[in-house]
């Protein structure tokens, strides 16, 4: 294994930055641990493109490391008969066999004897195969890809994406967009993709809509970010589609109540981002969608809002008769009001 293409260790701690993977650089020995899969990919395609630009063609070994038989990783790590450089694949070690950790630990506190071996494991989580992990963090790199699990995470590797194809898109378009990928960071990448390859220009909130806005979840949020954003159309749109899949009218009087809030509290507000995003219990990034939605409201405005909003959650807990349609008419009414 080449001393030239050893890297430092990258190891996971508590509030360490969760797009880290994005900097790993390929090494001789890699250890991919955390249960994320794209950015497992994502780390393997970057590492197989730089043995394919360095040596060209590359002898290829793939190992399952619960159903690994004794002596392989030895045998694939030996000089290759027409002296091709070799990189061994181990997928699975959470579910590693013994043989598997007494041979992968040999070679790790060993070093292969070629010099033109990679080594790249994937280890999803779990305590199996600590030694091992700890043998690799000193020898080698450890990437961490942990789940992303917030949206402010998600909207970072959006925006990483973006950046990368140098590519622009504007705030709210990026908030549609990861309203209509979902959870998914492989189907929220892909959105990327295809944004970046298919529209000119910067890409705005229009052009997520043409693309994916029939995937856009109809949540009570949804709609009250239509509705205070001043989106008439989309917003009883969302509100009817939400009705008819079953949102009860309650939770979505109450997400405007919330987002009329955040609204009323952030009109006058005079803070750092951190403390508005405690007054409003909201994460730090999502202050500035807060703050762009309360540009178009002034305090009398607003206060007119919350009480149709309070009218209409009177209504469909029990003072109508026609529960949706009062919802629908509040919806209207807080974004007709919107000043643009």
């Amino acid at each position: 294994m080449s001393a030239a293409r050893s890297s430092r260790p990258s190891r996971g701690a508590r509030g360490a930055d969760p797009l880290a993977w994005r900097q790993a650089q390929p090494g001789p020995l890699m250890l991919l641990r955390g249960p994320e899969d794209y950015a497992a990919r994502w780390v393997t395609d970057r590492v197989l493109a730089a043995l394919h630009e360095h040596h060209g063609s590359l002898e290829t070994h793939t190992f399952r490391a619960g159903e690994y038989q004794s002596g392989q990783l030895a045998q694939a790590a030996s000089p290759s008969l027409f002296a091709e450089p070799t990189l061994i694949r181990v997928d699975g070690l959470e579910s590693m066999n013994d043989a598997f950790l007494e041979d992968a630990l040999r070679l790790v506190e060993a070093g292969p004897g070629a010099d033109d071996v990679t080594v790249l494991m994937r280890h999803a989580g779990g305590n199996r195969g600590k030694k091992l992990i700890d043998a690799v963090a000193k020898a080698g790199t450890v990437v961490e890809c942990p789940a992303l699990k917030r949206d402010e995470d998600r909207l970072a590797l959006l925006q990483a994406e973006f950046r990368e194809a140098r590519k622009r898109i504007d705030e709210d378009a990026a908030r549609a967009l990861l309203r209509a990928a979902g959870s998914s960071l492989t189907d929220l990448a892909s959105a990327c993709r295809q944004l970046i390859e298919d529209v000119e220009g910067p890409v705005t909130e229009e052009a997520v809509e043409t693309y994916y806005g029939g995937r856009v979840e109809a949540t009570s949020f949804a709609v009250a970010d239509a509705a205070l954003d001043g989106h008439a159309a989309r917003a009883v749109s969302l509100v009817r589609h939400a009705l008819a899949t079953g949102v009860h009218p309650v939770l979505v009087t109450s997400a405007l109540a919330l987002k009329a809030r955040q609204v009323a509290r952030m009109i006058d507000a005079r803070a750092g981002q951190d403390e508005l995003a405690s007054l409003l219990g909201v994460a730090p990034f999502q202050v500035r969608f807060v703050q762009q939605t309360a540009r178009h409201w002034s305090p009398a405005g607003i206060a007119q809002a919350v009480e149709w909003i309070a009218q209409a959650d009177a209504e469909v807990k029990g003072g109508s008769r026609n529960p949706d349609f009062a919802v629908e008419r509040a919806v209207i009414r807080v974004a007709a009001a919107v000043r643009r």
